[in-house]
């Protein structure tokens, strides 16, 4: 009773060239602005937002031509409207929640990725189902029975041991990954392995010196990037406050790292 098994591989999604086509081709400039605006900015990696963990060795661009050529050199020929080789098409199911946000960064990226040849259908779910970690719920992230699917998510602490994990297989028993045999429950939802990604995150987890962290961190979303194993589209800001202008701002301190924004309450005053 599962499919997506860890060890089987996707017709065409382990092709680097098919990866790095649909990255380029995906309008993150244009997402960020009609969709998110001011301080949700795009970006190019998956720890983003906090200096310390973003990494300087990553960069984005979106080039349809570029993308188009990729595919063309790595033998994916173009056949009408979509692209195929040795017997297989590049037609994948894109999924997220039902959220007019998503709904619209869906439509920008189908069309897209139709432009260069890939075909594509999407998918809403409802968030309570879609995030729903019952395992007998084939539509949750857990199963991830789509090609790609689309959510936000993020680091929750300075040093994201855990947000990190998302990616970890588990080791040589593979016990992170989300399978039947763990209630689909694993935190790597997508299934990939990386024994390098493994091997840094086993570092990370005993390392003592913040600085090591950090430079273990950055290597990690390097490894994730450099592999397009995910496409990161626009660093969202978790929330957007107004502080009135009658209170003394500088108590106020919202958005002071990952605290919460109101951590400061009790000295919050009025100017005089």
């Amino acid at each position: 009773g599962q499919r997506s098994e860890m060890n089987t591989p996707h017709p065409f999604l382990t092709d680097p060239a098919v990866r790095q086509a649909m990255a380029l081709s995906v309008n993150r400039q244009l997402i960020s602005d009609e969709f998110y605006g001011e301080g949700e900015p795009p970006t190019a990696n998956i720890l983003t937002g906090l200096e310390a963990f973003d990494s300087p060795n990553t960069s984005w661009e979106y080039d349809l031509e570029k993308a188009a050529q990729v595919l063309e050199d790595a033998g994916w020929v173009l056949d009408g409207d979509r692209r195929s080789k040795d017997g297989v098409t590049l037609e994948l199911t894109y999924a997220t929640s039902v959220n007019q946000v998503r709904q619209k960064t869906q439509q920008v990226v189908k069309a897209d990725w139709e432009a260069i040849g890939i075909g594509v259908t999407l998918e809403q779910v409802d968030a309570g189902i879609f995030f729903d970690s019952a395992a007998g719920n084939e539509q949750n992230i857990g199963h991830m029975y789509w090609d790609i699917n689309m959510y936000t998510n993020g680091a929750t602490t300075p040093v994201p041991i855990a947000y990190t994990g998302n990616w970890y297989s588990g080791g040589p028993d593979r016990g992170n990954i989300a399978q039947a045999s763990n209630g689909w429950l694993g935190t790597n939802r997508q299934r990939w392995i990386s024994e390098e990604y493994d091997a840094l995150y086993e570092q990370l987890l005993v390392a003592t010196d913040v600085e090591e962290a950090f430079d273990l961190i950055i290597q990690m979303n390097d490894v994730i990037i450099n592999n397009r194993a995910i496409i990161p589209i626009v660093n969202r800001a978790s929330d957007t406050y107004a502080a009135s202008t009658t209170l003394e701002l500088e108590n106020v301190a919202i958005g002071v790292g990952f605290e919460l924004s109101y951590w400061n309450l009790a000295n919050w005053n009025r100017k005089s």
